[in-house]
């Protein structure tokens, strides 16, 4: 008997040790091993430890977002799954929601909030003779990311005082999105004006790394400004308007 509370005592010291170790491990020393496996995603001046870090930057394929704060929850690790409340600040983007990854590699965002300047967005678009101007908001309610690939997803992006400058100047107004998880795995989406002087109707589709946008845009009432940068964007129909056809693919970012 006493050499098995011998043992037992030993085993609960050990496993109060390793927890300790665990709940004190540095944040820095984690990321070393985890930097290679990140891809893009680039992190600088880390501190703290992996349960409540510290990121002083944090940079995706190079541009450079802010500092990163995150909290680790401990129950969900019992199922096999990192779940953090992870906040993005000091930037040019500002960010915060609920990350987590599961053992498969699945990663899934939710209740995310996410605001940035407009010009971020410019690769996805490709009107280089453009600059776009205003802030993106964007609302996840839900995303799910495999094989750095999203497969599910609901939200709205609201793109606040949109405008154009460069070879062209013009007010936008207010422009909306919004989008989902299709009946056949695809992620689609619709964004329109709210009443501003560009007209838009437009449709996207995300898929197998892949997305296509269509829009259709106008000047309401003809207002010059916009009808002078829709000279560079798409292509010019008979009835006066302008057809944007957009085909790219994603960047992996792991």
């Amino acid at each position: 008997m006493k050499t098995l509370r011998r043992l037992l005592v030993l085993l609960l010291v050990l496993v109060a040790l390793v927890a300790i170790g665990v709940a004190t491990c540095p944040a820095r020393l984690a990321w070393n091993r985890l930097a290679d496996r990140a891809g893009a995603i680039r992190l600088g001046g880390v501190s703290g430890t992996i349960w409540n870090g510290h990121a002083a930057t944090a940079s995706l394929f190079g541009n450079e977002l802010g500092a990163l704060d995150w909290q680790l929850a401990p129950l969900p690790l019992l199922r096999g799954v990192a779940s953090a409340r992870a906040s993005l600040h000091g930037g040019p983007a500002t960010a915060s929601g609920t990350v987590e990854r599961a053992a498969n590699g699945a990663v899934r965002v939710a209740n995310a909030k996410i605001q940035m300047p407009a010009s971020l967005a410019a690769p996805a678009l490709d009107i280089p003779m453009l600059q776009l101007l205003g802030t993106l908001e964007i609302d996840i309610a839900q995303l799910r990311v495999q094989g750095a690939w999203p497969t599910a997803a609901q939200g709205e992006i609201h793109w606040r005082n949109a405008a154009v400058a460069g070879a062209a100047q013009a007010s936008l107004g207010d422009l909306q999105a919004q989008f989902a998880t299709a009946a056949d795995g695809s992620i689609t989406g619709n964004a329109h004006d709210l009443g501003g002087p560009l007209q838009l109707d437009g449709t996207f589709k995300i898929d197998a790394g892949g997305y296509d946008v269509r829009a259709v845009l106008g000047a309401r009432d003809g207002n010059p400004q916009v009808l002078d940068a829709l000279r560079y964007i798409g292509q010019p129909q008979g009835d006066g308007t302008t057809l944007l056809l957009i085909h790219g693919k994603f960047l992996r970012l792991f």
